[in-house]
C-alpha cells in the first residue's frame, strides 16, 4: 500500500487549511462533533467493546462516511472521544488514496486490514493522525495565548521555578487542558511539538 510520507509542517498546514475553511472563528472548544457530523456528514457510530475487543478507539470506514468509535468513550470519555474523532477526521483529510487501495466492510475486516499492513505504514499514519488532531483541538495561536496567561499567572506565585522545565509545562497542561477540552498529555505534545516553552515571553 502507497502511503503519503508527510511531514509535521505539512500536516500543520492542511490542519490549519482545514480549520479556516470550517470553524474559521477559533472559537474554543473547537466543535469537533458538529464539524464531522453538521458540516462534513460523516456518521459517528457508537460500537460496543471496539476497545476492549479489538484495541482500537475508533476507525473510519472505507467508504469515509462512518466513523465507528468505542461505545464507552461517546458515552463517557469525552476528552477521549473528542480527540479519537479528530484522528478519525485526519484520515478523512489526508488519507483518501490509502482507503481507495483497501476493502473492508466489518471491524474483523478493518483489523485484518491493520494486521496485513507493515507495522512502520500504519505507524506513519496514525502519527500523521494524531499530529493533525492535536493541531485541529489545540489551535497554536490559542495555545499561545493560554501558555502566555500561565506565565502571567504564575511567575511570581512561583518563584525559583523553571517556567520553561517540561516539569512546569506538564503541571500547567492540566489548568489549559480545560479550555481545550482535551486531555491534558494532548496540550504537553502540542507545547513541545510547537516549541512554545522555549519561546514564550517573560
Amino acid at each position: 500500500m502507497k502511503i503519503p510520507y508527510l511531514s509535521y509542517s505539512n500536516v500543520r498546514d492542511e490542519a490549519l487549511s482545514f480549520l479556516s475553511k470550517f470553524h474559521p472563528s477559533h472559537d474554543l472548544p473547537i466543535p469537533i462533533e458538529t464539524i464531522i457530523d453538521v458540516q462534513l456528514g460523516i456518521n459517528i457510530f457508537p460500537l460496543p467493546r471496539l476497545y476492549k475487543d479489538h484495541g482500537q478507539n475508533g476507525y473510519l470506514s472505507r467508504d469515509r462516511k462512518t466513523i465507528y468509535i468505542d461505545d464507552l468513550q461517546y458515552e463517557q470519555l469525552n476528552e477521549k472521544y473528542r480527540f479519537t474523532l479528530a484522528h478519525e477526521l485526519a484520515h478523512y483529510v489526508l488519507h483518501k488514496d490509502c482507503y481507495d487501495q483497501v476493502i473492508y466492510t466489518s471491524c474483523e475486516e478493518y483489523i485484518k486490514w491493520r494486521l496485513s499492513v507493515d507495522p512502520e505504514k500504519i505507524g506513519w499514519l496514525d502519527t500523521q493522525a494524531q499530529w493533525f488532531a492535536g493541531i485541529i483541538l489545540v489551535p497554536t495561536e490559542q495555545l499561545k495565548k493560554c501558555c502566555q496567561h500561565i506565565i502571567e499567572k504564575y511567575k511570581n506565585k512561583l518563584p525559583g521555578i523553571n517556567l520553561r522545565s517540561d516539569d512546569f509545562w506538564s503541571y500547567a497542561s492540566n489548568e489549559i487542558a480545560k479550555h481545550f477540552d482535551v486531555n491534558p498529555p494532548v496540550v504537553e505534545i502540542r507545547i513541545k511539538k510547537e516549541n512554545i516553552a522555549q519561546e514564550i515571553k517573560f
